[in-house]
């Protein structure tokens, strides 16, 4: 018997239309990503993104001028400590703290004529 059909197209047919395609996809991948059926793709490949990859990869492929990441704790950020022009930024005094001592951060930031500065990126 000849068939027509494409046997990728009927897969992918008898995939979108199962009932439990978002459940599948959300074990499966092991995401939290809240997926409805009103999720545009560009919605779920930002929310898949920001959960699952490197942070870090993605702000600087992505060249995001709004966002940095904690050189300690690896969280998004966008206003912290930015350290010696841009070679570290920690997102709290926390986070700072575990690499710098105040007097080494104060040294830096040099009564603002320092390199190294609290600055928000949203400005």
């Amino acid at each position: 018997m000849d068939s027509k059909k494409d046997p990728r197209e009927v897969l992918r047919q008898e995939v979108l239309s199962h009932p439990n395609l978002l459940q599948f996809f959300k074990d499966a991948f092991k995401t939290n990503v809240e997926i409805t059926e009103k999720t545009t793709l560009k919605e779920f490949l930002a929310d898949y993104l920001i959960e699952q990859a490197d942070l870090q990869y993605v702000i600087d492929e992505l060249d995001l001028e709004h966002i940095r990441c904690c050189s300690e704790c690896g969280n998004p950020m966008y206003e912290g400590f930015c350290i010696e022009s841009g070679a570290e930024y920690y997102c709290s005094e926390e986070c700072l703290h575990k690499h710098l001592s105040e007097e080494e951060y104060n040294n830096l930031y040099d009564d603002g004529k320092g390199e190294s500065y609290w600055t928000s990126w949203l400005d």
